[in-house]
């Protein structure tokens, strides 16, 4: 958890800071999977569908220019099928989801397309600790087991880009796409292929107005 501590700092000055501040609650679902390389047999990655919620606070720049903190619960993870060869056998599929408070960080250009709607673009990074994760293990039978993954299995902190687009309705209703880049390895066993994390998501999101 040390490592997220500069990051919850910035996030504390950042709400602090400003007089005229935006606070703003946000909740979407996330297309989440991570690529993943498997050398002993094919291994075919598909997305699960999960879920994301947060508060976060607008920080102005300049006119059209502003920072969007935000501090969320994010679900992540993948679904894993296999295509076993000859004389091998295992599980058909592993649904793995990981749980993770999630610190974002984008600067954001507001342009407008009219009085009342903003269209909005940024980019920036995300750090992201991991709460818990867990592992479906399916079976061809349709039968499962649903098991923790062992402490050290996964590491703890993972880092990245986070990408954002969309509209902006009377400066305060969001509708955005946004996209998580992992860039860490996950991986928490040195001999197990590498993992990172990827997610698409649609969020709503609602900025109260500086009167309220």
């Amino acid at each position: 958890m040390r490592y997220l501590k500069p990051y919850i700092t910035i996030l504390f000055l950042l709400f602090s800071s400003a007089a005229f501040a935006q606070i703003g609650m946000t909740a979407g679902m996330n297309l989440a999977k991570y690529n993943y390389a498997e050398t002993k047999f094919d291994v075919h990655r598909k997305s699960i569908l999960a879920y994301n919620f947060g508060v976060h606070y607008k920080k102005e720049l300049t006119e059209r220019l502003f920072l969007l903190p935000e501090l969320s619960y994010s679900l992540k993870g993948s679904r894993v099928y296999y295509d076993y060869p000859i004389g091998f056998t295992g599980q058909m599929k592993d649904v793995n989801k990981f749980q993770y408070i999630q610190f974002n960080i984008p600067a954001i250009l507001a342009l407008p397309v009219s009085d009342e709607i903003d269209y909005e673009i940024g980019g920036g990074l995300f750090a992201a600790y991991l709460l818990k994760a867990t592992q479906k293990s399916v079976e061809f039978d349709d039968s499962y087991v649903i098991r923790n993954y062992a402490s050290g299995t996964l590491k703890k902190i993972d880092i990245g880009l986070h990408f954002t687009t969309g509209l902006r309705m009377s400066k305060v209703l969001g509708l955005h796409l946004r996209y998580d880049l992992g860039l860490v390895n996950i991986q928490g066993v040195n001999t197990a292929p590498a993992a990172h994390t990827r997610n698409f998501s649609v969020n709503m999101n609602w900025l109260f107005s500086k009167n309220d």
